[in-house]
């Protein structure tokens, strides 16, 4: 099994997407970096959950006709669970360098969940 993280699954998805997609995967590459960059991380170095994994082989053993559907609908859900997450960091969060990165990728996941609702409609 890889251990893929984000910025590696959207690096996949390239191959695949559509190019009205493309656009949103690469810049989700972009993103990452810069997050783990302010974090002082390295893109990628935190270990993959036990569910990211699960999709990620079911993405890789989509076909192309379907990967588009199935990669929007993923990133929508784990752009939903980032917004929760980043939402409550910011409320309680004790690490204001964090705070800090939260309150700053907040608007930026939801500009992502607007631009994946009307990829959703056309994947």
């Amino acid at each position: 099994m890889r251990n893929l993280h984000p910025h590696q699954l959207a690096a996949v998805a390239l191959v695949q997407l559509a190019e009205h997609v493309i656009n949103f995967a690469r810049a989700g590459i972009a993103e990452q970096v810069q997050v783990a960059s302010a974090l002082a991380a390295e893109p990628g170095a935190a270990p993959l959950r036990p569910d990211h994994a699960t999709l990620l082989r079911q993405l890789e053993a989509t076909p192309a006709g379907r990967f588009d559907r199935m990669y929007v609908q993923g990133q929508i859900r784990g752009h939903r669970e980032l917004l929760a997450l980043n939402s409550s960091y910011l409320r309680g969060g004790s690490n204001p360098q964090e705070q800090q990165v939260a309150q700053m990728s907040l608007p930026i996941i939801q500009r992502h969940l607007a631009i994946l609702s009307s990829l959703r409609e056309i994947a």
